[in-house]
């Protein structure tokens, strides 16, 4: 199979990262009425992470060696994580 291109790769990985911050900020306050913030934290990163590797992680195999991968995707995953507690505070 021929590996997509970078663009295309750089696109489809900058809207699923999108996506998981919506989904850090509204996963949270949507649960918080049932249960702990924190938990629905815990919730809210496991369905983002969830869609992360459903939608991405193959060609991130692809294309980039374990180390490499692991370095980057903690980068992704933890700016969404602060920029998504960041809006979520904005409107507390």
């Amino acid at each position: 199979m021929a590996r997509p291109s970078g663009f295309g790769f750089g696109i489809r990985s900058t809207i699923v990262w999108i996506v998981m911050v919506i989904v850090l900020v509204v996963v949270p306050d949507a649960l918080e009425r049932w249960v702990s913030l924190e938990v629905a934290r815990v919730c809210g990163w496991v369905l983002a992470s969830g869609i992360w590797v459903a939608a991405l992680e193959r060609e991130w195999r692809e294309r980039f060696r374990p180390f490499a991968r692991f370095v980057l995707q903690i980068a992704a995953w933890l700016a969404a994580a602060l920029l998504a507690g960041w809006i979520s505070e904005q409107f507390r």
